[in-house]
């Protein structure tokens, strides 16, 4: 009787019914008769039992408590994508405890399955459960048919061959929190690693992974070991009785993740080959464990050696390790029982100065890179190591390096683009000078690029130069003194290799309010601010009736804050920096003075500019004549710290495309200054969600996005480099994780293959890219609009304008902003967009082109300077008109040569702004004014500021008449304005960007206006294409992705 209440207690527990008793090894598979399977086919029962012969088979009712059974050790899901539904807060509480988990076939986690009545049901496809376990969805990869099944061989069982039909790559972040000491650029913590068991391979391209391993050792799920099979195997795959025995010995067999580094991954010749054997979860090993070790030079015989799997000791090779030259590859087998189990690879350089300064010397001129003097049309990536991330100076691996340097390369690949983006104070020694190991980790880092043949950017801070603990980051002597040591450091090391160029700081703010421009507000700032604008305003009374600030009183503050109080018991300082608000558009309102904002702007510039300035001279102190850049993104062309400014400091400018990708044309052209190469030095691929949390756009979609900003990259650009070649996973902040052209399981997404496609495109015929040709037309930015209150609505009409001219009227130009004037030359037609407001000097410039004979195109009044103050720039030019707010919607456009008028309507937002048009005395919307040599045209109504595209292009269109500019090609079928065809003319080519930004296929039939060539072809829906034609002879010297224009075979040159 007691035997039997005994059995009835294990049998019967909270209502439920479970197992007698679980399988010996723990493994628990759910089968549920009738359950819905989901992206893949079911496994039969008998392929169950023959897989997990020694497994205890659950159902619905008995998972709950099984899960909760300290017993349970493995968890099988055959259903593919389906959980079921009521299982899901055991399931979670049982990985939250480290349970071992196998899903068989689909993407897991994605389809809950739930019971109505009798029948289960399946719920709409969802990431709800799966971003739970930090996966935030799954993206497809081909099926097996035409691809080689390749086993990881690094891990032992390796699994047996299978087909599939369909893969899918989870899109994961394997830091669970962001790494404690290094919370600076969201880096995480190694709180997970995925391995991949076996890939699909064509030409040695990964492309599938439909099986991955996680291992998990802190903070969630520590000590789980999930393998994913996310796929729908063929109907074959689960027949095979060694494949899911190999799975299941795989995920509940424990502590074989290792690394196996060495103290630094250069050695100097007499030093001690150190190593450190490290498992994954603190010094847990297995009493027995072995490591084979073999160390592999380029040249030279192999060595091998054998050690006692011991964490607790450093491990140090023989002397002889050393011998042989080259890269020296170190592989470690950890062995358990006789046999292999895990593999990790890693290596060291030995010191060979001589090699790295033998490097090809990078150089730029005027508009493009150059390499041994010959030129560099850049096709490059940024590169952060595939094991560990942003990490990789911490914690280096020479033998990744090269693996991926290696693939980088072979993609045609030709720059890369690495450095520090945070963990500054990990790098550094107590006198913030970089640490040796550093210095040796960014040696073997620029070693291992010199044997792949790969010119570097190498970025030295990141967001705000690091202050290592001091004030201000670019006001505090004591910030300043520490960030000189840290660069000279570094610099000195490594000032002679040739193909190294310093990048200061990635995309800088003015201060702690990233990524804005807000004042701080500190003591020094506040000091900085004063003496700025006393040097630029000696006279401070005329200062405050520029900004309309009283001398003495409370001044706008009354405004929101009523006061009874005599001004001496509280009078404002008018020489305070600005408030937030005042940057606000209508903080006016609320009693900010936006007055002070376009000061504030220049004032953030001018500290910049001494700091770049600073900063060059201790790169020269150190012995460096290197190229030296800022690696501003497309906030600097707009209201951030702006390569207007700082250009005449570097050797070349750049802007890093991101959210904003359909304004590229813009960002990229805004960046452009005279004289400079400008390089799109960022081409990322941000994470877009629908309103359920899932990725709005596929592999495929992000790779054309890719592909049109890579050719918008060649419009008088210098190239381009991607954002970034492996996924970023440890990364505490899902934004960044998805990003990349690698996937975490080593597949290459489309991105990959529109790169190599650009790289081919470029190397066909590089000598074509010498000097750029400035175009007929140039768009003149007014920063007196956009340093100010309305800078939101600055840009848009910026965007807009240039869309108008570039995508309607198929004209390519350049952009020229204000205070660069004195370098517009004498270009056909010179077009100055709804620019309201405009420094006196800046007028003056755009006169003096007029009397030099120019054409210059006028929208809207210009009758205030910086400040908005009324200046009369009407009368000297012999016109009179009246000047008003926009109050209305509506108003008219009379072209000469149109019957009928154009429509200008302006929006709400333009209503309610401080946004002014005008009249002329005698009616007319158009006035054409001769000065000097040349002609002004002034339109009354600030047209760009309207909607639509037409009138504009209209406008613009007329506009290029009078200029007599001719057209850049002549469209033989009329092109879409949805197409982009833009020309850039070069001494001996013309290359043509095209980008689709249409829903459907577009053709493309025109005739080049420089060369007499035609091309015809059909440009994809939302694709890019590049075409090269020889000035000369009109030949096609390469091609991408346009149809089937075909290089002439005097390409090679």
């Amino acid at each position: 009787m007691s035997f039997f209440l005994r059995f009835l207690w294990l049998v019967v527990l909270g209502g439920c019914i479970v197992p007698a008793a679980l399988a010996a090894d723990g493994t628990v598979v759910f089968q549920q008769p009738g359950f819905p399977a989901a992206d893949t086919s079911p496994v039969s029962s008998a392929a169950l039992a023959a897989g997990f012969p020694d497994a205890r088979m659950v159902n619905a009712a008995q998972l709950d408590a099984a899960l909760g059974s300290a017993q349970t050790k493995l968890l099988v899901l055959p259903y593919g994508s389906t959980y079921p539904e009521a299982a899901w807060p055991s399931i979670l509480r049982y990985l939250d405890r480290g349970g071992n988990l196998i899903v068989l076939g689909g993407k897991p986690f994605t389809r809950a399955a739930y019971r109505d009545g009798n029948t289960w049901r399946l719920r709409e496809s969802s990431v709800a459960a799966s971003l739970e376990l930090f996966i935030q969805g799954w993206q497809a990869t081909p099926g097996s048919k035409t691809l080689q099944f390749e086993p990881n061989a690094d891990v032992a069982p390796t699994l047996p061959a299978f087909g599939w039909t369909q893969a899918w790559s989870p899109v994961i972040r394997l830091s669970v929190v962001m790494d404690p000491k290094d919370t600076a650029a969201n880096n995480g913590s190694e709180d997970a690693f995925l391995t991949t068991l076996a890939w699909g391979t064509r030409d040695g391209h990964k492309l599938a992974a439909p099986a991955v391993l996680v291992d998990h050792v802190q903070h969630r799920f520590v000590g789980g070991r999930w393998i994913f099979l996310a796929c729908d195997p063929d109907g074959n795959a689960f027949a095979n009785p060694p494949l899911l025995q190999r799975l299941q010995a795989l995920a509940l067999r424990q502590h074989d993740r290792f690394t196996f580094r060495p103290r630094m991954p250069l050695f100097v010749q007499g030093e001690a080959l150190q190593f450190r054997f490290e498992p994954a979860r603190g010094t847990t090993v297995e009493a027995g464990d072995t490591l084979k070790v073999s160390v592999h030079a380029d040249t030279g015989a192999a060595q091998h050696y054998s050690f006692k799997a011991d964490p607790t000791q450093p491990v140090t090779l023989p002397k002889q390790a050393a011998e042989g030259s080259g890269l020296h590859v170190v592989e470690a087998t950890l062995e358990r029982n006789g046999a292999p189990a895990w593999t990790y690879r890693s290596g060291f350089w030995m010191r060979d100065l001589a090699y790295l300064r033998s490097g090809p010397k990078l150089t730029v001129n005027g508009d493009y890179f150059q390499l041994d003097g010959k030129p560099l049309p850049v096709v490059g990536t940024t590169y952060m190591a595939g094991d560990v991330d942003r990490d990789y100076l911490r914690k280096p691996n020479v033998w990744v390096w090269d693996r991926d340097l290696k693939q980088i390369r072979a993609g045609g690949l030709n720059m890369i683009r690495t450095g520090i983006w945070s963990a500054w104070n990990r790098l550094v020694d107590p006198d913030k000078s970089a640490s040796e190991a550093t210095l040796r980790a960014v040696e073997a880092m620029l070693m291992t690029a010199r044997r792949n043949d790969l010119p570097v950017q190498f970025n030295l801070f990141a967001f705000l130069p690091e202050t290592f603990g001091a004030g201000n980051a670019y006001l505090d002597p004591a910030a300043l003194a520490m960030q000189d040591r840290f660069v000279h450091s570094l610099v000195q090391r490594f000032h002679d290799v040739p193909f190294l160029l310093w990048d200061l700081i990635n995309e800088p703010s003015a201060n702690t309010n990233l990524w804005k421009t807000l004042p701080q507000g500190d003591a020094l700032e506040q000091q900085a601010w004063r003496r700025w604008l006393k040097q630029r305003y000696p006279d401070q009374a005329a200062l405050l009736a520029a900004w309309s600030e009283p001398s003495f009183g409370k001044g706008r503050a009354l405004q929101s804050k009523p006061d009874v109080a005599p001004p001496e018991a509280g009078a404002a300082d008018p020489f305070a920096l600005p408030v937030a608000g005042a940057f606000d558009p209508d903080g006016v309102r609320a009693g900010a003075n936006p007055l002070k904002v376009y000061d504030y702007y220049l004032f953030t510039q001018s500290v910049f500019n001494d700091w770049v300035k600073h900063m060059r001279a201790t790169l020269r102190d150190a012995g460096s004549d290197q190229l030296v850049v800022v690696g501003q993104e497309e906030g600097g062309v707009a209201t951030r710290l702006s390569p207007a400014f700082f250009s005449p400091l570097v050797d070349f400018t750049t802007t890093h495309l991101w959210w904003d990708f359909d304004s590229a044309l813009w960002a990229g052209l805004s960046a452009k200054m005279p004289g400079q190469p400008m390089l799109i030095q960022e081409l990322g691929e941000q994470r877009r969600l629908d309103q359920r949390d899932r990725l709005r756009f596929s592999p495929q979609i992000e790779g054309w996005q890719l592909e049109r900003k890579m050719a918008i990259s060649f419009a008088q650009g210098a190239g381009g480099i991607e954002w970034v070649w492996n996924v970023n996973a440890r990364m505490a902040n899902d934004n960044e994780t998805p990003i990349g052209a690698i996937r975490v399981d080593g597949t290459e997404k489309p991105e990959a293959r529109v790169l190599a496609g650009f790289a081919h495109f470029v190397a066909t015929s590089p000598a074509s890219f010498t000097r750029i040709e400035a175009p007929a037309v140039t768009m003149v930015t007014s920063q007196s609009l956009i340093y100010s209150g309305m800078r939101d609505l600055a840009m848009a009409t910026q965007k807009k304008s240039l869309r108008a001219l570039a995508y309607d009227t198929h004209t390519p130009a350049r952009l020229l902003p204000e205070n660069r004037l004195t370098e517009l030359g004498q270009p056909k037609l010179v077009i100055l967009p709804a620019a309201q407001a405009l420094t006196d000097d800046a007028w003056q410039h755009l006169l003096d082109y007029v009397a030099n004979g120019g054409c210059l195109l006028v929208s809207g009044p210009v009758q205030r300077n910086e400040h908005w103050q009324a200046v009369d720039r009407l009368t000297p030019l012999k016109l009179k008109a009246d000047v008003f707010p926009i109050a209305v919607r509506q108003s008219t456009l009379s072209l000469p040569g149109h019957e009928h008028p154009l429509q200008v309507s302006y929006p709400a937002g333009v209503q309610q702004a401080p946004i002014e048009s005008m009249r002329f005395d005698d009616g007319a919307s158009l006035k054409v004014v001769r000065h000097g040599k040349g002609k002004l045209i002034w339109v009354a109504d600030p047209v760009a500021f309207a909607e639509g595209y037409d009138t504009q292009a209209a406008l613009y269109a007329w506009a290029l008449a009078q200029a007599g500019v001719a057209p850049a090609f002549t469209q033989l079928q009329p092109l879409s304005p949805g197409v982009l065809a833009f020309p850039t003319v070069l001494d001996d080519a013309v290359l043509y960007s095209f980008a689709s930004d249409s829903l459907q296929d577009q053709t493309v039939d025109i005739k080049d206006t420089v060369t007499g060539a035609t091309i015809h072809f059909t440009l994809g829906a939302q694709r890019g294409a590049m075409v090269l034609l020889d000035r000369a002879s009109g030949a096609v010297l390469a091609s991408y992705n346009a149809g089937t224009q075909k290089p002439a075979a005097a390409a090679a040159r």
